[in-house]
């Protein structure tokens, strides 16, 4: 296996794949006016569909859930139809990349997006983004950030690491002013969002330290995602994931 492949591993089968909760997605959610009643929403890197399943069941509506790994999402369509029979609550499994989304210009009246963008880089994602959003249609995602104006040198250094374009809130709003959109709220997931996602991985990660013993890239993968956890343990209060809830402007 390649170190790719054991992250996906690693990840089949639990509930979400990345720092969220059904509290906040349904609070992101509610904060929103949608001008349909049955809204198309698009969820990219959607993982096996923790927060597209929370979408359908709030708005009616359909979600084209969007992610590249086909895995992730056969295990979303089982529990769209465990959780809603042929109908899978208006669920659409998409396989695609965020590069290249197919669908068309302003035909999606809100996009969203948990702990992917970051993918794209924030500024390139929402220039992306906004056209395929409707006139007054939003965009939702969340994004790693800064919660402080001068974090310790350690986590500055992990942060450079790996995801070098982290800014901070300041720096975001910025960014979403000569955008095109309008910020209509923001907030910052709270610890037990990371916590949600943090503790089954930590279970299934003693499962596969067993299982791969003799597998070296296996180890450096679990040793990596170990130190990703030790970093937000020791400096959660350093950084977080905030939600930014925009609005597009005509």
């Amino acid at each position: 296996m390649n170190a790719l492949e054991v992250l996906y591993r690693v990840h089949a089968g639990l509930p979400r794949q990345g720092p969220g909760s059904v509290e906040c997605t349904t609070y992101a959610y509610k904060s929103i006016t949608l001008h349909s009643s049955a809204p198309v929403i698009m969820d990219i890197g959607c993982g096996s569909g923790a927060s597209a399943l929370v979408l359908s069941r709030l708005s009616k509506g359909t979600v084209a859930a969007v992610d590249n790994h086909l895995p992730f999402l056969r295990e979303l369509r089982e529990r769209a139809w465990a959780l809603h029979g042929p109908a899978r609550g208006g669920v659409q499994p998409v396989q695609a990349s965020m590069a290249s989304l197919p669908v068309r210009e302003e035909s999606v009246d809100l996009i969203w997006s948990e702990g992917s963008a970051y993918i794209m880089g924030f500024a390139h994602a929402l220039g992306s983004l906004q056209p395929l959003l409707k006139p007054g249609g939003f965009l939702a995602l969340t994004e790693v950030t800064w919660l402080v104006d001068d974090p310790p040198a350690e986590i500055c250094s992990y942060w450079k690491e790996n995801y070098p374009g982290i800014v901070t809130d300041a720096r975001h709003r910025e960014t979403i002013a000569g955008s095109g959109f309008l910020l209509r709220h923001s907030f910052t997931l709270p610890e037990s969002a990371w916590w949600n996602y943090y503790h089954p991985l930590q279970g299934r990660m003693r499962r596969f330290r067993q299982e791969y013993a003799e597998d070296p890239v296996a180890q450096d993968v679990l040793d990596e995602i170990d130190r990703e956890i030790a970093m937000y343990e020791k400096y959660h209060e350093s950084y977080g994931y905030v939600m930014y809830i925009m609005e597009k402007q005509d």
